[in-house]
Parts: structure tokens; C-alpha cells; sequence
């Protein structure tokens, strides 16, 4: 019988863990429904790496859905260019892969949006008659594509003749976000951001662009009352909408109970890692101490540790407060263990810890691990990162002692050691990549 993955791929963030966290949130609701048999994330600017992702499954048929809300250039461009695949049915051997469309273009966000407006108007007693609505989307100049889901919802919404008005404006692109003010003359505002998570761009950036310094009640601004609604990707139903995605592969994503807390986890590796945990009775992954029995931070012998018994409550223990966008940092908070029912469920926990981490682990150890270097990744760039390997070395050996000090990964991708360290890392991640940009005025 062949295997099935389902992977999402989003966008994370290095300020905000919400970005990818509503993504990992979509990943265990679907774990529980045990609709695949490996089922995983991976995104722009956090671990596992969209260029990764396809390493971290074993599956036969695999199915990627990107969580986005519009077709634009990180759906249209990045997730293609950075996994290899193009939109549809893509064949490598004997693997099938399917790249579904966005989720902001399955018309059930229509109907959250509507839900979220009219919510809003019941909660706050508006008068539909004196009120108008931003549909507020991301947008971008590099693909006019990302500006189409947002504005077909505001012309849907609009034909309804329920709202005074009804106006598409974009964080990153015309027209801007402020210009509602200009385009509406209604004094109740609604503000829906068509986005899927209340990170950054949904807490902060947008917000400033309204005027308002707060999103949980009525503010102020330019004369106008606004009213800042719920981003449309934190309704339930949303899993409901990747499953009728991932099905139009053909495949039946049919849910199955009786699966384990750490069941429908990506698989490569795991069985060579349970192997060396059966061989040497406890194990040292980064900052990982690995028994049979459980698994706990290293020099952590804390008595009274905190026992975390699910994925999501390890996942938001080890990401907030303060965020962690790269997990193999050295600072891996401590006071937490994880009591394993079997030593079959490892491999889940450190994944969880660790996204995507085991894959490499073990193909190292088979010597097989896939090196890009910058070079690879500059090539198959063509936005801020195309020709990433002419910065000055002066400045890439900089950030290789600032960022990659603090991971517990080594960076082989740069000048590989002999022997191949324990925790390789085969390509630089977007945190090292931003960071390596941003340094100084170097030009490439």
C-alpha cells in the first residue's frame, strides 16, 4: 500500500511564533483526524525549510498546501522554486507530489470573511446602512497575482449591497492601506485583514497602517470609528478547506481514530534513530537528552520538571515567550520533560523540538546528506537572496560566528569538517540568510 504525506507550506516569521503557529495548530488538529499517514509543515523563514520539506517524508503520494490567502509570489513562485515542483501533479521516481492551490482561493474563506463582518456589526449594534469595510490583503509589486483574492472578495461582498461600502487596500501594495480613509465616507469601519494568523503583519504592521494601537475594541482614527475583526485563517473550518484542497489530488485523505498524541509525524530517519536509541540505551541530540523512557533538555536533572504529554503544549512550552524562530538554538528552555508511553514515539517528540532535524541526522549518518551551498541557493534564488554567495567572506564568516555560534547545528554547507559533525547543517537557513543581508551595506 503506498504511503501518504500531506505537508503545509507557510510563510513563519522571525518576530512573530503566531505566523507559523496557526500552521502547526492546522498540523495536529489533522494529526488527530489521522487523515495521512505523515503530515508536517514547512515554511519561508523557519525550520522545517520549504527547500527541506519533501527530505523529512518517506511517503509515496505526497501532497503540499500552500497556507496562504492568495496566489501570489511566495504560492506562485517560492514554494515552487524552493521545492522543485510546479502547480499540479509532479512525479520524481516513484514519488507523486501534488501542489494544490492556495487555501485563500477555495470560496469557504468567502464565507468566513462574511461571518467574521457580520459578527461584527451584530456585536458592535452597527448600522449596515452607516458602515464600510477594508478588505485589507497583503498584496505585492513583484505579482500582481497577490492582490485577486482580496479584491474578488471585497467586489463579492460589495454586490451584495449590505454594506455602505466595501473596498480592497493592501499592506504592500495600491491601494494602501490608508487610503481607506479617502475611498470611504462611512463612520463605522470594519477592518478585516485577509490574512491566515495574527502575527505580525495582522498585530502590528496593520494596525499602524489604520492608525489604531490596539485591535481588541473600537479606536479612533481619522475621524472614523474602526472596528478590527479576527484574521480569516483562525476559524475551525479551515482544516475542512486543506482537506478539500489536498483531495483534489485524487487521494481520499480519510480521517482514522485510535492514533497516539505522536502519530502522523514526518518519518525519515526514524527508523536509524530508534535503532542507535536501542544500541546505546540514551542519546544526545543538541540539546536533547533521549531514553527509551523519556526525553528532557540536557543538564537538566530537575526533580520537579514539568511533564508535557502532547505536541502543541511542547510546541508553544519551547516557541513563546520568548519566540524562538530557529529551534536549534542553544538557549532550549529547561524545567520540561516528555514521559514516553514507548520509545516508538522519540523520533515525534525530537521532530517537535527539532522540525525536520532527524532527516539530516540520519542521512549524514548514511553519508547522504544533500548539501546546498550558498552558491545552490543563490542560484535557484531570484529575489532578495539571488547571488547570496557574493557577499564578502569577511562578512559570511561574521555571520556564521553570530548566528550559527548559537545553533547547535554546524554550518557544512560553508566549509565542510571532516569527520561530519554530529548535528550537521546542510543549508543556510533564512534566519542566517536575513541576517548575512542585512549586515552592514555589503552590495551583491
Amino acid at each position: 500500500m503506498r504511503r501518504v504525506a500531506l505537508i503545509l507550506a507557510g510563510h513563519g516569521s522571525h518576530i512573530s511564533a503566531e505566523t507559523a503557529g496557526v500552521v502547526w495548530r492546522y498540523v495536529d488538529a489533522l494529526r488527530r483526524l489521522g487523515v495521512a499517514d505523515e503530515i508536517t509543515a514547512c515554511f519561508w523563514k523557519e525550520a522545517p525549510a520549504l527547500s527541506r520539506a519533501l527530505d523529512t517524508v518517506i511517503a509515496d503520494d505526497i501532497v503540499v498546501v500552500p497556507v496562504f490567502t492568495a496566489q501570489g509570489y511566495f504560492a506562485g513562485e517560492v514554494i515552487p522554486q524552493e521545492m522543485g515542483i510546479t502547480a499540479g501533479l509532479n512525479k520524481s521516481g516513484g514519488t507523486r507530489i501534488y501542489l494544490t492551490p492556495t487555501i485563500g482561493e477555495h470560496l469557504q474563506l468567502e464565507a468566513i470573511a462574511l461571518a467574521r463582518l457580520r459578527g461584527a456589526l451584530a456585536r458592535h449594534r452597527l448600522d449596515p446602512a452607516q458602515t464600510a469595510a477594508a478588505i485589507i490583503g497583503h498584496g505585492s509589486p513583484r505579482s500582481p497575482r497577490s492582490r485577486k483574492a482580496a479584491a474578488r472578495l471585497a467586489a463579492s461582498i460589495r454586490r451584495l449591497h449590505w454594506l455602505r461600502q466595501v473596498e480592497a487596500v493592501y499592506l504592500d501594495d495600491e491601494p494602501a492601506i490608508a487610503s481607506i480613509y479617502r475611498s470611504t465616507s462611512a463612520p463605522h469601519l470594519l477592518a478585516l485583514p485577509f490574512f491566515l494568523a495574527a502575527g505580525s503583519h495582522v498585530s502590528i504592521d496593520v494596525p499602524r497602517a489604520l492608525g489604531i494601537d490596539a485591535v481588541a475594541a473600537p479606536q479612533r482614527a481619522q475621524g472614523r470609528t474602526v472596528y478590527y475583526c479576527e484574521p480569516v485563517g483562525s476559524d475551525e473550518t479551515i482544516c475542512g478547506v486543506i482537506l478539500d484542497l489536498a483531495r483534489e489530488s485524487g487521494l481520499p485523505f480519510t480521517p482514522k481514530a485510535g492514533g497516539s498524541a505522536w502519530s502522523g509525524f514526518p518519518s525519515a530517519g526514524h527508523k536509524t534513530f530508534l535503532r542507535a536509541l536501542a544500541a546505546a540505551g540514551e542519546l544526545q541530540l543538541g540539546q536533547l537528552r533521549i531514553s527509551a523512557e523519556r526525553v528532557r533538555p540536557l543538564l537538566d536533572e530537575s526533580a520537579g520538571s514539568r511533564p508535557v504529554r502532547h505536541p502543541a503544549a511542547l510546541r508553544q512550552l519551547l516557541r513563546a515567550a520568548p519566540f524562538r524562530p530557529l529551534p536549534t538554538r542553544t538557549d532550549l528552555p529547561r524545567g520540561w520533560h516528555v514521559p514516553l508511553e514507548s520509545s516508538a514515539d522519540a523520533p515525534a517528540v525530537v521532530e517537535t523540538v527539532y522540525p525536520g532535524l532527524l532527516a539530516d541526522w540520519a542521512a549524514a549518518r548514511a553519508g547522504k546528506l544533500r548539501i546546498e551551498t550558498l552558491a545552490d541557493i543563490g542560484k535557484r534564488q531570484r529575489g532578495m537572496f539571488q547571488d547570496i554567495q557574493r557577499l564578502p567572506p569577511a562578512l559570511i564568516q561574521k555571520t556564521i560566528s553570530e548566528i550559527c555560534g548559537d545553533c547547535s547545528r554546524q554550518p557544512v554547507w560553508w566549509r565542510a569538517p571532516a569527520p561530519m559533525p554530529a548535528l550537521p547543517c546542510p543549508a543556510a537557513c533564512n534566519v542566517w540568510l536575513s541576517a548575512a543581508r542585512n549586515y552592514g551595506d555589503a552590495k551583491l
